[in-house]
């Protein structure tokens, strides 16, 4: 008897172990990479479905709306927008004499500008006439903004401030020109919305990512990534996997909502301090299919990742 459960418990571990040497490894291939300027960004174009290279010109922060071909630079004193002119883009100044906004976002449609400065000052402008639409005072230093795609919500995202402690992550609601909704105590690097806009995440400086469902009471949930600050974050098409990039120069894959580690795309070389934020911006592209990362050094990097849609 003793032999036979001594069988029977091998052969369970010879078949648990052929079990495991099934599940397949996700493979992520590169696919392209070019060499560009430090600092410059991309953004993805859904009608033609590429990743298109985007020259910050010593711009603070840069914003694009790819359908209607909308773009907005950031400098110490003014914002500028770029519009289709026939074959051509035109770029002109859209607000002069303005305080320097650290940080844009525009409304998929193109028709609502956001910026944000170090005084905790938000303000809303419409693209077409330059009038300003809306004008929030927050606590403390604005790091990132995000409109949902629908462009009724606006996420904000905060410096921690040096007094008493205050919510980092503010939500507005644009039509009722109020906030929905506040949290968070870190520093808010990054912010990504989920393609449906009922999840919020929000990559803080201390490596975590909090991910909120927007039209719920719930407190948000606490994802531990990683120890290196979050310099970007995308959520893929699905909704069930977010990208991150840290200060590391490490790019990882998790579950949503869990935050299970699925890949890691480790950098060629160490970070360079010349470039803090390491990584400027990550993003899938309409369908998940392919993942592009632009290295603050002036690499730029696309790979296959139709591996999460199997």
């Amino acid at each position: 008897m003793r032999n036979r459960s001594l069988a029977l418990l091998l052969l369970l571990f010879v078949l648990a172990a052929f079990s495991c040497k099934r599940v397949p490894k996700l493979e992520f291939p590169l696919v392209q990479k070019y060499t560009t300027q430090p600092g410059d960004l991309f953004y993805f174009r859904p009608r033609d479905g590429q990743f298109v290279l985007l020259e910050r010109r010593k711009a603070l922060a840069v914003v694009v709306a790819p359908e209607p071909d909308i773009e907005a630079y950031s400098y110490d004193d003014k914002i500028t927008v770029s519009r289709p002119e026939g074959d051509m883009l035109h770029n002109t100044p859209f607000v002069e004499k303005v305080g320097a906004q650290q940080a844009l976002a525009i409304t998929a449609d193109g028709r609502t500008l956001a910026g944000g400065d170090a005084k905790g000052v938000v303000t809303l402008w419409e693209i077409a006439t330059g009038n300003v639409t809306l004008h929030l005072d927050v606590p403390s230093s604005i790091l990132s903004l995000a409109f949902s795609r629908d462009g009724n919500w606006l996420a904000i995202g905060l410096a921690k401030p040096a007094g008493e402690p205050t919510d980092t992550v503010w939500l507005y609601e644009i039509h009722s020109n109020a906030p929905h909704r506040s949290f968070g105590r870190g520093a808010v690097t990054a912010l990504a919305w989920s393609p449906d806009g009922q999840w919020l995440a929000a990559g803080l400086d201390n490596g975590t990512v909090l991910l909120s469902e927007v039209g719920g009471g719930v407190e948000p949930r606490r994802i531990v990534l990683s120890t290196s600050p979050v310099t970007a974050i995308d959520i893929h098409s699905s909704g069930l996997f977010l990208a991150s990039a840290h200060a590391d120069k490490r790019v990882l894959l998790s579950k949503l909502p869990t935050g299970e580690q699925v890949h890691t795309f480790e950098p060629a070389l160490p970070p360079n301090p010349l470039f803090p934020r390491a990584i400027e911006r990550v993003a899938f592209d309409g369908n998940g299919g392919r993942f592009a990362a632009a290295y603050a050094e002036g690499d730029f990097k696309i790979w296959d990742t139709t591996a999460l849609s199997q």
